[in-house]
């Protein structure tokens, strides 16, 4: 994807800098319809508390209300609203992964330090939105679980999920590419200091921790001008921008571990659901093949009372028969 083209993302078209952010940011857009908007703390986020950008007061606003606490389950209708906030939220990811592109861009272009503060915000933003989008498909996955097999609901989590890391991965695809393309800055300036540089020192040098001291000053050891100094500061900030974009990458993908971890937990949860019911079924079977036997035995119980109850009716008439033979015959 070319961050030169940022129609691709949609609705959201165009460079949403050049003076322009703040109307174009995706954060405030107010309240989605799914109640009064409750910002999320990220300040003891899991993913926030590691970023090498959070920044203080960098706390979008365009959030969906928190997940309430509660053990009911919800309704189709409300799970279907709160999807549909999650899938704005996603919307909104898209045009915040095409401004960063562009901000990136900038960076690369400029030696201006504005450009790079630029980019921290908009990560610090978007790795906050990440963190609110998994927590709510959490909650609406956990209660999915709990209604026991609702094929809307299920429906609606896969694709909810496929949605979501289909940015994600949008997402970690341009942060890869201007990890690159850093580098190459990197490699061209270092053969600015060091025109004589083999091909395999460059590749040293784009790979270098140039925040170490001892690594800057070995730089300089063979061209110690203003000018190498200078561009050598500036290898050194794209070194900085690098490490910030491996930490991202990091983030994103502990997002997927955890994307990942929510489906097993779900599998497991229906799969007991699935074993629970089948036990109830072949104890509803074992139930009817006892009821028909003692249907059975029942019949037959009542067929050997019949038979006995013959029996005995012709014993009596056989000994009616005889009495009255022998008692006819005494009185003769």
């Amino acid at each position: 994807m070319s961050y030169n083209q940022s129609d691709q993302y949609g609705g959201y078209g165009g460079n949403p800098y050049g003076g322009e952010y703040s109307s174009a940011n995706p954060y405030v857009s107010g309240n989605q319809g799914l109640g009064a908007p409750v910002p999320l703390d990220h300040q003891t986020s899991n993913y926030s508390q590691t970023s090498s950008y959070s920044q203080p007061g960098a706390t979008p606003q365009n959030t969906l209300a928190a997940p309430p606490a509660m053990p009911a389950v919800m309704s189709n209708s409300d799970f279907l609203s709160r999807v549909d906030g999650v899938r704005k939220q996603i919307a909104s990811l898209t045009s915040q992964v095409s401004a960063i592109a562009a901000a990136h861009q900038r960076a690369i272009s400029s030696p201006d330090s504005a450009a790079s503060s630029q980019v921290e915000q908009l990560v610090a933003e978007t790795q906050a939105l990440n963190t609110q989008i998994k927590d709510q498909i959490k909650f609406l996955e956990t209660d999915a679980a709990r209604s026991g097999g609702n094929a809307t609901k299920d429906s609606q989590i896969r694709n909810l999920k496929t949605q979501f890391k289909n940015q994600l991965q949008e997402y970690r695809n341009e942060e890869e590419q201007y990890k690159k393309r850093y580098q190459e800055q990197i490699a061209r300036q270092y053969r600015i200091v060091n025109p004589d540089a083999t091909e395999e020192e460059v590749r040293e040098a784009a790979e270098a921790n140039w925040g170490d001291e001892g690594v800057f000053q070995t730089a300089l050891k063979s061209n110690r001008s203003a000018a190498a100094t200078s561009v050598l500061g500036a290898v050194r900030a794209r070194h900085n921008d690098i490490q910030k974009i491996e930490q991202t990458m990091l983030q994103l993908n502990q997002l997927f571990e955890d994307l990942a971890e929510q489906v097993i937990v779900q599998e497991a949860a229906v799969a007991a659901a699935q074993d629970q019911t089948q036990h109830v079924v072949e104890d509803t079977e074992n139930a009817n093949v006892q009821l028909t036997k003692g249907v059975e035995h029942a019949r037959r119980a009542r067929k050997l009372k019949w038979w006995c109850f013959f029996i005995v009716l012709i014993i009596i008439a056989i000994l009616a028969i005889v009495l009255g033979v022998v008692f006819g015959t005494k009185k003769s």
